[in-house]
Parts: C-alpha cells; sequence; structure tokens
C-alpha cells in the first residue's frame, strides 16, 4: 500500500522526451520547465514578457508625472520629492505589466 506522501520514481523511457506544450517540438523532459515550455520558446517568451512590462509601467507611470509636472503639487511636497513615489509607480507597474503580459502569452497557444 502506498503512502500519501511517498516519492515514486519515473521509468527513463517515461521521462526522457516530452513535447513542448507551445510549439510541439520534442525535447529532454529534464529541460521543459513547469509549463512544458522547452528553452527556446520559454527564451522567446521572456523576451517578449520584458517589452510588455515595461510598456505596462509606462502607461501607469506617465499619467502620475505629467499630472506632477502640470498641477505643480508643490503644496503637498516639493517636485523634487515625488521621485520616490514615480519609482515606486514604475517597479509595480512593471510587476504587474509583467504577470499580465505572461499570462496572456501563456494562454495564447502557437504565437
Amino acid at each position: 500500500m502506498a503512502r500519501p506522501f511517498d516519492v515514486t520514481v519515473r521509468d527513463s523511457d517515461e521521462a526522457s522526451d516530452a513535447a513542448c506544450q507551445h510549439c510541439g517540438q520534442e525535447a529532454p523532459g529534464s529541460t521543459l520547465d513547469r509549463w512544458n515550455w522547452c528553452k527556446t520558446c520559454r527564451t522567446d517568451l521572456n523576451r517578449k514578457v520584458r517589452k510588455g512590462q515595461y510598456a505596462v509601467a509606462a502607461l501607469i507611470t506617465l499619467p502620475f508625472l505629467v499630472w506632477i509636472l502640470a498641477e505643480g503639487t508643490g503644496t503637498v511636497l516639493p517636485t523634487y520629492a515625488w521621485a520616490l513615489p514615480l519609482l515606486a509607480s514604475w517597479y509595480l507597474g512593471s510587476r504587474i505589466g509583467r504577470v499580465l503580459v505572461r499570462n496572456y502569452l501563456r494562454s495564447r497557444p502557437g504565437v
């Protein structure tokens, strides 16, 4: 009787080759990631995600920057003091963008 948390060892034939979920090419099972994507597809995905995450960060940060420069906001803080909130919005925008773009691209097979 198997225990619930026992680790089972796969046969070498079963773990040797697997198909990439994105491009369908055969690759060694140890080189696939947790979504069963090969290294080539993963590299392309990361390149696209990097571009997309910076676009989302810019879409979030630029209106904030325009508001700071146009309004003056000198009554709350001097203009130079808004650098930290701008950096924080860029950082959070890039993190949000990375998740959004990666999930969007992973959901579209063959793109």
